[in-house]
């Protein structure tokens, strides 16, 4: 039998470092990163991402999107690199079955793990030195969600989403908790996702998906955004980190 335990966070104290502080092995790091406007992005986090990353910013139709995206993918390859001594244009990831990435091995000495998400106006990126996830989602008050319930969650769920007093803020905290622990087993969510538990509490789980125990924490940005971090139950401390882009160049 496996324990998660799913909590909510009151306000969170953003730490803004001169420098990518190390990564203990006991510790997280949850780091939120400012999407710029759209119109604005810098060649430097462009060149640094490889043939594959730079194809699919520019394919995309939405300007806001490939915003997002440039802002995910440069970000992550700077962190990783300052934590793997590699340069970041020169990082190798590989997928699981499910689409998970990873480092390449010969890249991940240090036994880096990590995930990321973006919605809205943040990137949401986690660090750690066990299996992570994290997942953002921007609040959307007309979302119909109703018909979602009876295929993502339990009958106790969707009842605790029915008598919230926010019917839809409780909606996309349960479901940033449920997509965040999937990213972090690295498992196909949607065919797990009833499976992946949401109510706030200790969860004592009988699936053969949790091998180990967990820790999820629900957390809002104040300005309509939620987040969930999905980390291993070894992780002592969270650190919650501010990362600034470089000074951006209009196109």
């Amino acid at each position: 039998m496996s324990l998660i335990s799913i909590s909510e966070l009151g306000n969170i104290d953003w730490q803004l470092p001169e420098s990518t502080p190390a990564l203990m092995q006991y510790d997280a790091q949850v780091w939120r990163v400012r999407v710029p406007k759209t119109g604005v992005r810098t060649e430097r986090d462009l060149n640094i991402l490889n043939a594959a990353e730079r194809e699919r910013t520019l394919r995309f139709v939405q300007q806001e999107d490939a915003q997002r995206y440039l802002v995910a993918h440069s970000a992550l390859r700077r962190l990783l690199s300052s934590h793997t001594g590699i340069a970041a244009h020169q990082l190798i990831f590989t997928k699981n079955e499910f689409g998970k990435p990873a480092l390449a091995p010969h890249h991940n000495t240090v036994n880096m793990h990590f995930n990321l998400s973006h919605s809205g106006q943040y990137v949401i990126i986690g660090l750690s030195r066990f299996p992570v996830g994290v997942d953002i989602e921007v609040v959307k008050s007309d979302f119909d969600f109703r018909n979602l319930l009876p295929h993502y969650f339990t009958t106790a769920e969707a009842q605790s989403i029915i008598n919230a007093v926010s019917q839809t803020d409780e909606f996309f905290r349960a479901w940033t908790r449920k997509e965040a622990l999937g990213k972090g087993l690295g498992i196909g969510i949607t065919e797990n996702m009833q499976k992946l538990p949401s109510l706030v509490g200790i969860d004592k789980s009988n699936e053969l998906l949790f091998i180990n125990g967990w820790k999820i924490q629900t957390f809002g940005t104040g300005d309509g955004h939620v987040v969930s971090a999905a980390v291993s139950s070894e992780i002592k401390e969270i650190k919650f980190l501010d990362f600034i882009q470089a000074p951006s160049l209009s196109i």
